[in-house]
């Protein structure tokens, strides 16, 4: 008859207690990095970033989603943030956007105004907790913008928005990747100023333009005010005309595409703006 001598019972004993052990140690560890967001095998696709609304300073996550287009953002690949604070919004980057302008808000926001040749007109923001160590780029400079999306369904469908939601809002770091100068041309009629610029000068024909009317008079910015706009075409046949209200920073825009076949030339721009008439042109290329 076989017996199993005692010793060799004891070190069975021992072994399988220590397999045990490392699979409840293991196991724990597993379940904490799934609580933390974090995937065993996996990079982690989060970051913390401090924010700041109104006087508290607040943590919050943020999804990492890397390089972005302004396409993406305005189909929606990315949820919203909660706030405009950026709690619980994805992280982006997006590169080669030409700047349409900077303005101060009443809320303390700065909106830089953004084009990426493709979509007229994006609005991005830089909020007070970030403007100390970010500073206002300047028009016309080309530059990559980080920060998180949000959608503010107030202006979706103003013009001067892009007719969208969307925003990088607030812009977390930006740099310049190169200089481009951006005319404006600045017109003053009846006491009226009015600065017209284009997110594309010269622009090639069948892309989309949009064209940003800055309006001021003796007091400031000119607020509520209807503005027409009449764009006729190299071809002088073809003219399209747009309104716009200007908003609290006495700004507005209006946005179209340009046909892909249109006459490339002078493209003349009339502004009529509470009576007051300013005229603009812009070049189209083939």
């Amino acid at each position: 008859m076989n017996r199993t001598h005692p010793t060799a019972h004891r070190g069975i004993s021992r072994a399988f207690a220590i397999t045990i052990f490392a699979i409840i140690v293991l196991g724990g560890l597993a379940f904490a990095l799934i609580r933390s967001g974090v995937t065993p095998g996996l990079s982690s696709t989060f970051q913390t970033s401090v924010t700041q609304a109104n006087t508290s300073t607040l943590t919050t996550q943020t999804k990492m989603a890397g390089t972005a287009t302004l396409n993406d953002l305005i189909a929606g690949k990315f949820p919203t943030a909660s706030d405009k604070a950026g709690t619980g919004g994805v992280t982006v980057t997006v590169t080669d956007l030409r700047v349409i302008y900077v303005r101060a808000q009443s809320d303390g926001d700065w909106h830089v105004a953004v084009t990426d040749g493709v979509i007229p007109v994006f609005i991005t923001e830089i909020t007070p907790s970030y403007q100390a160590a970010l500073g206002q780029p300047q028009e016309g400079s080309i530059i990559e913008e980080t920060g998180i999306v949000y959608c503010d369904t107030v202006h979706e469908t103003e013009s001067w928005h892009g007719n969208t939601c969307w925003e990088i809002h607030p812009v977390t770091s930006w740099h310049v990747i190169r200089t481009s100068a951006m005319a404006v041309s600045t017109k003053v009629n009846e006491g009226l100023r009015a600065s017209i610029s284009y997110a594309q000068d010269p622009i090639q024909r069948g892309s989309a333009q949009a064209i940003i009317i800055q309006a001021q008079d003796s007091d400031g910015a000119v607020v509520g005010a209807v503005v027409s706009v009449e764009v006729d075409y190299a071809s002088g046949y073809t003219s399209h005309t747009f309104s716009c209200t200007t908003s609290s920073s006495g700004s507005c825009s209006v946005t179209w595409t340009i046909g892909s076949t249109s006459t490339p030339g002078t493209f003349q721009v009339i502004v009529d703006m509470e009576g007051a008439e300013f005229l603009s042109t812009f070049t189209v290329t083939p």
